[in-house]
């Protein structure tokens, strides 16, 4: 592979180089003739030679290495741009190489090492017109024992450099700890043995605790002017805790909150009609972040999901509403159509299917027929595109809740998707809503509503 990146650079190399010796040599032969003939001076006939040979240069691409300019982590997969440019009057035709080797130095070290192009399909030959540039990304696997300021350079003909500064391995929670307990105790036996005690569970985690719960989305829609959102997370209580270790059941107990608010632009003073808060504490059976993880792979099942939620408007008297209740939902995953290990920019289809039952805990006197409107079941179908760099693109998700009364169902559709074009630095996705049904809001629970509404939500 890298022999044909040099060969592609070798011999265009080679073609400018002998096209410019063989006209700077006609050149100054005739520019010596008449050099002879007309008896100039020696200095200015230098001089013109010295022009004719600038005239003869090629026009040439300039490269430019860009790396992140905060401190990278030792062992971390990032990502740096390789910029061709062209500053000259003329055309130019550039190589898009899909590896690239370079060398990491210091005053004390040295590695050498492999960038390879994210999107593959942008290798090649490509045509830059005069003061116009091109930009590709490529991945760069930061050297695992490296720490300090280090020159990155790449094994090209105009060697690009750019300089890099990698992070010191931080110091671990357990001898912090340790540290600083034994310095303020004066049992060290107890010490010793709550040091031991979290050094045999603990283990860092470098996903972190937060995390994004439902989808969260800003939409809106007419008839009246009113705009819904929702903003949801979870946090996991146990996060840091060793796959090997007799506790790692308490990883998956997770705290939730969940805000759902209806803003009123139809009337004059913009008030908010209605919000529902919904406080929770869940436990997941099964792993729902990773992928590939399945309980029962016969059946799709991924995970099952066991909680306990509070939800509440926030009012009194009249409008307050408010309800408990407990719930399980399981969660079945089919890959449709999904390449083998390996690929590195492959797509495909995910189908989710999301059953949730659950029972209402404690008093409704606030709301004692919501059953008949909200029920006590739900299906939620989703249909979503994703990809080997585990990116998400067009999503479907159909969701229908049936009442205990025999015509009380709501249907709710969502639909999200990128934003074309400009992806990569605009993060939120285009979403659309569809929802017809009762209970939409907590407060008229027992009004049937219709609505359309569209705007920006989050990638699920």
């Amino acid at each position: 592979m890298m022999w044909d990146a040099g060969a592609a650079i070798f011999w265009p190399v080679l073609s400018v180089t002998l096209r410019l010796a063989r006209v700077s040599f006609k050149a100054a032969l005739e520019l010596f003739s008449f050099y002879q003939s007309e008896k100039i001076p020696m200095r200015r006939f230098l001089l013109g030679v010295a022009l004719l040979l600038v005239a003869a240069l090629p026009a040439s691409a300039d490269t430019v290495l860009i790396a992140p300019s905060e401190p990278m982590t030792p062992g971390a997969v990032i990502n740096v741009q390789i910029m061709i440019t062209n500053p000259s009057e003329d055309v130019v035709e550039v190589s898009i190489l899909d590896t690239v080797s370079y060398s990491l130095t210091s005053k004390d070290a040295s590695v050498e090492g492999t960038l390879r192009l994210i999107t593959v399909a942008e290798a090649g030959a490509k045509t830059l017109n005069p003061g116009s540039f091109t930009r590709h990304a490529y991945e760069f696997e930061v050297p695992g024992q490296w720490s300090g300021t280090g020159r990155l350079a790449l094994n090209l003909p105009s060697r690009p450099t750019t300089l890099v500064e990698i992070a010191a391995p931080s110091i671990q929670f357990a001898d912090l700890s340790a540290s600083t307990i034994e310095r303020r105790s004066d049992d060290d036996s107890v010490v010793d043995a709550i040091v031991t005690a979290v050094d045999d569970v603990y283990e860092p985690d470098d996903e972190g605790p937060f995390g994004i719960h439902e989808p969260m989305y800003f939409v809106y829609g007419l008839n009246p002017d009113e705009i819904k959102f929702q903003i949801s997370f979870k946090y996991r209580l146990f996060h840091n805790i060793k796959d090997s270790s007799p506790l790692r059941w308490l990883q998956n107990l997770n705290v939730g909150y969940t805000q759902l608010s209806f803003w009123d632009f139809d009337s004059a003073s913009k008030p908010f009609r209605d919000s529902s808060y919904k406080p929770e504490v869940f436990y997941d059976i099964g792993d729902p972040s990773d992928p590939d993880g399945l309980l029962l792979p016969g059946l799709g099942l991924r995970h099952v999901r066991l909680g306990m939620l509070h939800e509440s408007n926030g009012r009194d008297g009249a409008a307050s509403r408010s309800l408990n209740y407990a719930y399980v939902q399981p969660e079945f995953v089919y890959d449709l159509d999904r390449p083998a290990e390996g690929c590195r920019d492959c797509e495909w289809w995910e189908l989710s299917v999301r059953p949730k039952a659950w029972t209402y805990v404690g008093s409704n006197s606030d709301n004692p027929t919501i059953g008949d409107f909200r029920g006590h079941a739900e299906v939620a179908v989703r249909l979503m595109e994703r990809n080997s760099r585990q990116q998400s693109g067009l999503g479907l998700m159909a969701s229908l809740r049936k009442g205990d009364a025999q015509d009380k169902a709501t249907l709710q559709i969502d639909a999200t998707t990128p934003f074309p074009f400009v992806q990569k630095l605009f993060t939120p996705n285009l979403h659309a809503q569809f929802i017809s049904g009762y209970s939409e809001s907590l407060l008229g629970f027992n009004q049937k509503d219709t609505r359309f509404r569209v705007g920006l939500g989050t990638r699920w």
